[in-house]
């Protein structure tokens, strides 16, 4: 494969998307030109120089505008596109006779300018330099890349968008034809229902001619269309005959089919659920747990006062002015993103469960290295309102990790309690001071809170438990520690025999102890994932290393070399 830098004509690089891709390309240094029907050049004399004309016009325009630029480009340029829709784009690409593949970013110009944590679908044709030149600087991006025949694309789309969008389009229409006050809905909704709404009206918002096109140049369409009416004419009919029974029996089949899925889905969209409800608090009372008190504050952490989180960043930056504060982990790296904050600390690691693995994502996807690890004792305790009596709890609250924690003292002494797993220990104090007959599992200093009762601590399942916490910043941090350790992210381009034994062979050969290894899945497809890898100590040739690493991988980054501090040890100091 060649490296030399190839030059990338846009055409209809004056759009939303052209646009974004031409910010794209000159970040890596690649030559780029863009066109557009308003330019005085023509389009044959604007084709005769770059390496790869990039077609980036209206779905219903695409096929038309492949076929008059597959008569000005030569054999050794080569054409692509970013359409929605790829079997018909794709077929006039080949139909051209020259170089060809395909593309579909699955996304709109992002707020933050990036592709990071974006995915794009490829669809191979003849040209597979042309194609993996586009990939690399994607990857580079820290975008995510899914390959799929044209057939597979439009087939997966149809649902992906082609139904997903009809279904928020007729959903809008119902409220309109029914002439629903929409402040009312508003006004009553609760916060899932709020995210439906949201979802919906999202869609409202975009282009009609884009999502028209979406929705009417997909052939796909219309048979995923046609299943979707059949099976809604069946659950018309259930709930229109009042068969409770057959309506169980259609949400079990539902609820079978999704499997894990379920379960998953719901502890997510808690989280955005969670921090849609903190928004509409924030709005209502401005000078609340969660406000912007502290305006100066760089550092953003899991809020709000008395998380395990917030008690651990106020023993690490004792001499902090405040924090920013966020309803969960990946609203803190989303306000990183957004240019709120500069600096993050976040939980990373349990001594008994493991990795918070929306730390990890967060980390993977962030351009910021880690300065220094705390670990701090963790100390959970169950609480209740001053009014509540233990034998009457019939549901307990808390944040995920604390709940596997004292898993062993729930099933004691809670066999039968609802368990329900909330964004943060204080917002589960919350929740259980809104809910009757309830309790919450929160830090051991969550006692000096106003209404709460401590009803019993030293409820972990092991003594010695501890939490990691990671702070990520430009700044150094100046403390000298006794113990240090070092991490990567690395990713391959594809799944091969050896391609993770060769990379863990260069730590072995230098002589590196590592510490920790995991993936994480990268959203991608199926079997695609991104390593981690800690090591113990300091590296001495690190520039070679990480080229050599370089070598090996599709996407590597450094993640620092950090120092690990103990609450002990910081108090002493």
């Amino acid at each position: 494969m060649q490296t030399d830098k190839k030059s990338i004509g846009i055409v209809g690089g004056k759009g939303k998307m052209g646009s974004f891709f031409q910010k794209v390309f000159a970040r890596h240094s690649v030559p780029c030109t863009v066109w557009s029907r308003a330019d005085n050049i023509s389009l044959q004399e604007f084709c005769k120089t770059p390496d790869i004309i990039l077609v980036c016009v209206p779905i219903d325009a695409t096929v038309e505008a492949i076929q008059e630029i597959g008569n000005y480009i030569s054999d050794d340029q080569c054409i692509t596109d970013i359409t929605s829709v790829k079997k018909q784009p794709m077929e006039a690409m080949q139909a051209t006779g020259k170089k060809y593949f395909g593309m579909h970013p699955m996304f709109a110009p992002p707020i933050s300018g990036t592709m990071e944590g974006q995915n794009v679908v490829f669809c191979s044709g003849n040209a597979p330099e042309q194609e993996q030149y586009i990939r690399l600087i994607f990857e580079k991006e820290a975008a995510f890349l899914l390959s799929l025949s044209p057939q597979e694309h439009d087939s997966l789309m149809s649902v992906v968008q082609g139904l997903s969008h009809f279904l928020d389009i007729s959903f809008i229409q119902t409220l309109r034809a029914k002439n629903i006050n929409l402040e009312n809905i508003f006004a009553a909704r609760s916060p899932a229902y709020a995210l439906k709404m949201m979802l919906a009206c999202r869609t409202l918002a975009q282009d009609a001619n884009l999502y028209g096109n979406i929705q009417i140049q997909n052939p796909e369409n219309i048979d995923i269309l046609h299943t979707f009416f059949d099976e809604a004419q069946k659950l018309f009919a259930t709930v229109q005959q009042k068969n409770l029974f057959d309506f169980s029996t259609i949400f079990a089949s539902q609820k079978e089919y999704l499997g894990e899925f379920a379960p998953l889905s719901q502890k997510e969209s808690d989280i955005v659920i969670d921090f849609l409800a903190h928004r509409v608090l924030k709005k209502q009372h401005p000078v609340s747990m969660l406000s912007s008190e502290n305006k100066d504050a760089t550092i953003g952490i899991l809020g709000p006062h008395n998380t395990f989180s917030h008690i651990a960043a106020t023993e690490f930056f004792p001499d902090a002015k405040g924090f920013k504060m966020y309803p969960s982990i990946s609203s803190v790296f989303g306000a990183y993103t957004h240019g709120e904050i500069s600096e993050i600390f976040v939980p990373i690691e349990n001594i008994l469960h493991g990795t918070v693995a929306e730390s990890i994502d967060g980390i993977a996807k962030t351009d910021l290295p880690i300065q220094a690890v705390y670990e701090m004792k963790i100390l959970p305790a169950l609480f209740c309102a001053e009014n509540t009596h233990p034998a009457d709890i019939g549901e307990i609250f808390s944040h995920p990790q604390p709940l596997a924690q004292c898993s062993d003292y729930l099933e004691a002494h809670f066999p039968h309690v609802h368990i329900t797993s909330v964004a943060s220990t204080a917002l589960a104090i919350e929740k259980m001071l809104q809910t009757p007959n309830s309790a919450a599992i929160a830090p051991l200093q969550q006692n000096n809170t106003n209404g709460v009762r401590l009803l019993a601590q030293g409820i972990a399942n092991q003594t010695h438990n501890a939490t990691r916490f990671a702070y990520l910043s430009r700044k150094p941090y100046e403390k000298i520690a006794t113990n240090y350790q070092g991490g990567f992210l690395f990713s391959f381009s594809s799944d091969a025999p050896g391609s993770l034994e060769n990379v863990l062979h260069l730590f072995s050969s230098a002589g590196i102890n590592l510490t920790k290894i995991e993936s994480r899945p990268t959203g991608n497809a199926f079997g695609e994932y991104i390593f981690l890898v800690t090591y113990e100590g300091k590296i001495s040739q690190l520039d070679i290393f990480m080229k050599q690493l370089m070598e090996h991988t599709a996407f590597s980054r450094f993640l620092g070399e950090f120092g690990i501090f103990c609450v002990e040890r910081m108090r002493k100091n």
